[in-house]
This record gives C-alpha cells, sequence and structure tokens, in this order.
C-alpha cells in the first residue's frame, strides 16, 4: 500500500502545482463525508523574506491552517499547512 500513497500523493502534487520545497505528506480520502483532506509540507530551512525578497533562515511555523480548495469531483477538499515563516536580517546601514 505505501506505493499507492506515495503515487496519491504524486498525483495530487501535479494536480495542485505544489513543488520543492514544497511537499504533499499525507493524503486523507473519507468517502463516507465525501471529504478530501490534503498535508503540504515545507521542507527547506530557508526561504524567501516577504519584506526583502532574500533568503533568510527558517525561524518557525505558523500553527497548523486550514484553506477549503475547489472540490475534487463531489468531494470537498481542503489544504492543511503549517506555514513557515523566516526572520529577515536587519539591514546595515
Amino acid at each position: 500500500m505505501m506505493g499507492a500513497t506515495m503515487e496519491l500523493e504524486e498525483h495530487y502534487s501535479q494536480l495542485l502545482g505544489i513543488n520543492s520545497p514544497w511537499e504533499i505528506y499525507d493524503v486523507e480520502l473519507k468517502v463516507d463525508e465525501s471529504r478530501l483532506d490534503i498535508w503540504i509540507e515545507y521542507m527547506d530551512d530557508k526561504g524567501a523574506s516577504p519584506e526583502c525578497g532574500a533568503a533568510c533562515p527558517r525561524h518557525d511555523t505558523r500553527k497548523e491552517r486550514t484553506w477549503r480548495h475547489l472540490d475534487t469531483m463531489q468531494f470537498a477538499t481542503y489544504l492543511h499547512c503549517n506555514v513557515p515563516r523566516v526572520r529577515c536580517p536587519p539591514l546595515s546601514g
């Protein structure tokens, strides 16, 4: 079953346009609830600062957030992610 899970994660990565350093690490289909949950993780220790655009060290992650995505066929689809935060170094003047 491990191979099938990996194929499913790759399938949804392609459908959602998820590329490195982001990665889908779990997909859960609840047929009885008509619900699909997808968990996404940031895999790098650096990221672009929203303030200066430079690659900065990862500081921490925000509490997991959940977003409703477009339905996947008749299944309500939810994306889950701990969004990384970076620490922008002070500008030297």
